[in-house]
C-alpha cells in the first residue's frame, strides 16, 4: 500500500473516531470544557446525558432558580452552521417557578439568536420585582408568553411576534385580595425594543402601549377606566395614575 493510501486511511479513521467521540461526549464533560464561556455567577446542579440530548438538574442565576434544563440538539442543523435545539426549562406545573419550552437556534458564524414556537410562564410577583410602578402594588398571578418568533437584536429585538396574557390576576387592597380578571396583549418589536399593546376588553378598561427603552426602562402610555364591579380600592388608586379625561378614563404615562 502506498504512503498516500495509508495517510488517507488514517485520516478517515481519525475523522470517524472524532465524530464518534463527540457523539458520545458526556454533557458533564462538555460543561467543564466550556465553563469559561458560561455567564459569570451561573450555578449548575448535576449534569447528565450527552451534548446532543442532556439535562441539568437545578440552575441559579442572578437570584433566579429553575429546577431543570433539558435539551435535544438537531444534528442536521450543524450542516447549515447552526446550533438548533428543542429545550425545556423549569417545571410548568409549579406556578412559582419560571418555566419555558420551545426551539432555539444559534448561528455559529453570525451569532444570530432566534426562538420559535416558544411558551414561557412566570409569576407576576417576579415581574413586579423588575419594574417600578407609579402606585405601589401587591399582586399575584401567572403570566403566559407565547412567541411565534423572536429574533435577538439591538437593544432587545429584531423581530417579535407573540402574545402575553394572564388568566386571573389578583390584587391586594385595603380590604383583602380581589380579582381583576383576564388581561391579554400583543407583542411586537418597535425600534429594537419589546412592545406590548393591550386593546382587548378587560375589567380594568386598560388600553395601553408599553415597552422597554434602550436603557431597559419601562415606558407605558394609554388609558384606564376600571369597571364599576371592581372594588373602591381600584377606583381610588387610578386617581393617582393620571388626569381624568372627559369620558371618565384616566391617562397613563410613565
Amino acid at each position: 500500500m502506498s504512503v498516500k493510501k495509508v495517510i488517507s486511511v488514517v485520516l478517515v479513521f481519525v475523522v470517524c473516531f472524532l465524530m464518534f467521540a463527540i457523539a458520545l461526549l458526556p454533557a458533564s464533560v462538555a460543561v467543564q470544557l466550556g465553563k469559561d464561556y458560561l455567564p459569570k455567577g451561573l450555578q449548575m446542579g448535576p449534569v447528565s446525558g450527552s451534548i446532543w440530548q442532556g439535562q441539568v438538574n437545578g440552575l441559579r442565576y442572578q437570584g433566579q432558580y429553575v429546577s431543570k434544563l433539558q435539551w435535544d440538539v438537531h444534528a442536521n442543523a450543524l450542516l447549515k452552521m447552526q446550533l438548533k435545539a428543542d429545550f425545556v426549562l423549569g417545571n410548568k406545573r409549579n406556578s412559582e417557578e419560571l418555566s419555558a419550552n420551545g426551539l432555539v437556534t444559534y448561528g455559529i458564524t453570525n451569532k444570530h439568536v432566534q426562538l420559535d414556537d416558544t411558551r414561557a410562564r412566570i409569576s407576576l410577583q417576579q415581574v413586579l420585582q423588575e419594574v417600578t410602578l407609579p402606585v405601589p402594588t401587591e399582586a399575584k398571578g401567572r403570566i403566559f408568553v407565547e412567541l411565534d418568533n423572536y429574533q435577538l437584536g439591538q437593544p432587545h429585538c429584531q423581530e417579535l411576534a407573540g402574545t402575553i396574557s394572564s388568566a386571573d390576576i389578583n390584587v391586594k387592597g385595603r380590604n383583602g385580595w380581589f380579582s381583576i380578571g383576564e388581561l391579554e396583549g400583543d407583542l411586537s418589536c418597535v425600534n429594537g425594543g419589546v412592545n406590548v399593546k393591550v386593546s382587548e376588553e378587560n375589567l380594568l378598561g386598560l388600553q395601553v402601549d408599553a415597552g422597554f427603552d434602550d436603557r431597559g426602562q419601562l415606558a407605558v402610555n394609554g388609558f384606564i377606566k376600571p369597571d364599576a364591579s371592581l372594588p373602591k380600592d381600584v377606583h381610588d388608586a387610578v386617581q393617582f395614575i393620571g388626569n381624568q379625561t372627559a369620558d371618565g378614563r384616566y391617562r397613563i404615562n410613565f
